[in-house]
């Protein structure tokens, strides 16, 4: 994404704050314009192994889908990823800011048992833990990117939001003591 052509023009190369014309009032219009980005890269600058570094957001999204009456034991995710830097019009446009980049399947077999919902949730987090590592090393350590204009600059990469219905953030939003509770108790 950040290399494409198509997008030299529509992406926020730093993060930025815009005030409406009289300047009283904040105006968010694009992710780069929220005060996270902008608390992000300035952590990227307090270091200076990173400084310089421009700050890419990683956004993800997952909605359940059905794919067929014959796999009705199991649950599927799409996962999506975009960036926070490609304009919010883009995004709303598709125009390929938005990708897939697994397809997770979920038992659900046995959905009321306590210990089998501790399972499904360290099962949905490993699978985005090992998807995701990859980016790991660029989370901390400036990684070498080529840009749509056809430069090449310094990133630092970084967990954004995760978008997700009700049923993905229960998977999402368990604790950990909460797993080793239920898997001790018998």
């Amino acid at each position: 994404m950040l290399a494409n052509p198509a997008y030299s023009d529509e992406m926020d190369y730093r993060p930025y704050r815009e005030y409406s014309t009289d300047g009283d009032e904040r105006q968010f219009r694009d992710f780069m314009s929220a005060d996270w980005a902008w608390d992000q890269a300035d952590i990227i600058t307090e270091d200076p192994e990173t400084l310089g570094s421009m700050f890419v957001p990683i956004i993800l999204i997952s909605d359940k889908t059905m794919v067929s009456v014959a796999t009705r034991n199991n649950e599927y995710y799409p996962l999506y990823v975009s960036i926070g830097n490609v304009q919010q019009h883009v995004q709303h446009a598709h125009r390929d800011a938005v990708a897939i980049i697994g397809f997770l399947a979920m038992p659900k077999e046995y959905a009321e048992d306590p210990k089998f919902r501790a399972f499904r949730h360290q099962l949905f987090h490993s699978l985005l833990s090992r998807i995701l590592e990859t980016l790991r090393p660029g989370m901390t350590k400036p990684e070498v990117a080529k840009f749509g204009d056809g430069h090449f600059g310094w990133v630092i990469y970084g967990l954004g939001p995760y978008i997700a219905d009700y049923e993905e953030q229960v998977l999402l939003a368990y604790s950990e003591s909460l797993v080793s509770e239920m898997l001790c108790t018998s």
